[in-house]
């Protein structure tokens, strides 16, 4: 394998200039590790702190809550598709998680320390800004989803995901899309026939 292919997705998704700025990327590798996860593997446990951001360059992930009683609670997904940064309010609070962020598929990711985010940040102002807007579109996309989720029948919000987000309902297991309504997946299953006429 290449030795650069870990890193074509990003070079393609930070600015032109940083992208052609030789030192900056081998900066960029020299501070990233690869790590590949098997499906159902824990990418953050509840209880750890987040020291990590990553960027998705294959894979598929869910944010779990998990309550004292042990109920699961889905808050977000993050794909190769869309939004391929992936990280954790711990990692900004550096307190204990109470999240946890398992792969729904097999994923090969970089990995960048917070040290190192921050370094890069301060020596690039371009790539500060780069990441701050990464981090701000993740945060607008979850208030954003959780209002319409909050606004819509079960129907409305399923259509809506098929008509903007269509790799969750192409990817993701029911259970998970059921979760994240707060609905049953036999619930979810049947609505989903009745939308899309499956027999």
């Amino acid at each position: 394998m290449d030795a650069e292919k870990p890193f074509a997705r990003l070079l393609a998704d930070i600015p032109e200039a940083l992208a052609q700025d030789k030192a900056f990327v081998d900066e960029l590798e020299s501070n990233a590790r690869v790590i590949t996860l098997k499906k159902g593997d824990l990418l953050l446990h509840t209880g750890e702190v987040c020291q990590n951001a990553y960027f998705i360059n294959k894979g598929l992930f869910v944010n779990i809550f998990i309550t004292d009683k042990g109920k699961e609670c889905v808050t977000g997904f993050s794909s190769d598709d869309l939004y391929p940064f992936l990280s954790e309010i711990s990692y900004i609070t550096q307190t204990p998680s109470s999240f946890e962020i398992k792969a729904l598929e097999d994923s090969e990711l970089l990995c960048f320390s917070r040290v190192s985010i921050e370094s890069l940040s301060l020596r690039y102002p371009l790539f500060a800004s780069y990441y701050q807007h990464a981090m701000l579109v993740i945060i607008s996309k979850l208030y954003m989803m959780f209002a319409i989720l909050q606004s819509y029948t079960a129907e409305e919000f399923i259509k809506y995901l098929y008509e903007h987000y269509k790799w969750i309902i192409h990817r993701v297991p029911d259970k998970y899309i059921a979760l994240y309504m707060g609905i049953s997946t036999s619930w979810y299953c049947k609505l989903k026939r009745r939308i899309f006429n499956l027999g």
